[in-house]
């Protein structure tokens, strides 16, 4: 046996390939796990506006406290269901027993009216309206409709995957690895990026009082994204 045919037996026999030799291929146990957060926002004018009124009455009798709420509630419901561009909701209602020092005990009943729309002058009229008929607004605020922040949403989705993609690739480089896999991925919806607006409390108006003013702000909407991506060595050319 010559030593061609030897080599070729020793090889068989010990499952070696005769083919050229490959590099083994990076495996877990060199990866490296890396976490990585983007974010996209964009920054809207507020486009919808929420006013709160309360219907108030106090006096010796429950029952009569609460058919006088019910009464300026009813007639308020009545002007708001007139205005397609305004949705109405009630909210709290609570009628309670005020014991005040050296006066008669007595009953003290309010009901919450919300005002919705994104037809600012028509809320603020009808608001003005329900003011000259004893209503009196508890609170004004502005935000972003959720119609207005879903139109976004695909749009922030993609600049922060985009950011991702960039992000990872550039760590990649400099730790001179290469990406395998990403393990979890999770896009959040689209959400005000900061605290949500607070409401600009009002007090009590008198009667003939004008309406109130109003001016919209600003939001930042903002979509995060989140991925767990396995990153290794760059293999052998």
């Amino acid at each position: 046996m010559n030593h061609t045919l030897r080599a070729i037996g020793i090889a068989l026999l010990l499952g070696v390939s005769t083919a050229h030799a490959q590099p083994a291929p990076p495996s877990d146990d060199d990866a490296t796990v890396l976490h990585v957060s983007e974010s996209a926002q964009r920054t809207v004018r507020q486009d919808r506006l929420t006013i709160e009124l309360r219907a108030e009455a106090t006096g010796p009798d429950a029952a009569r406290v609460q058919a006088a709420i019910n009464k300026r509630m009813e007639a308020a419901l009545e002007a708001a269901g007139g205005i397609p561009a305004v949705r109405p909701e009630t909210r709290g209602y609570w009628v309670q027993q005020e014991r005040p020092k050296d006066a008669a005990a007595r009953w003290h009943g309010v009901q919450v009216l919300a005002l919705i729309s994104s037809d600012s002058p028509t809320l603020l009229k009808l608001t003005g309206e329900l003011q000259q008929k004893g209503l009196v607004i508890s609170s004004l605020n502005y935000d972003v409709a959720p119609e207005t922040a879903r139109a976004l949403e695909d749009e922030l989705t993609a600049q922060a995957l985009q950011r991702l993609r960039q992000r990872i690739g550039l760590i990649a480089n400099e730790l001179k690895l290469e990406l395998r896999n990403i393990r979890n991925l999770q896009v959040g919806n689209v959400s005000t990026g900061g605290q949500p607006p607070r409401p600009r409390l009002m007090t009590a108006m008198a009667a003939e009082a004008p309406p109130a003013a109003a001016t919209p702000g600003e939001t930042t909407l903002q979509v995060n994204v989140n991925a767990d991506v396995v990153l290794l060595p760059h293999g052998e050319p």
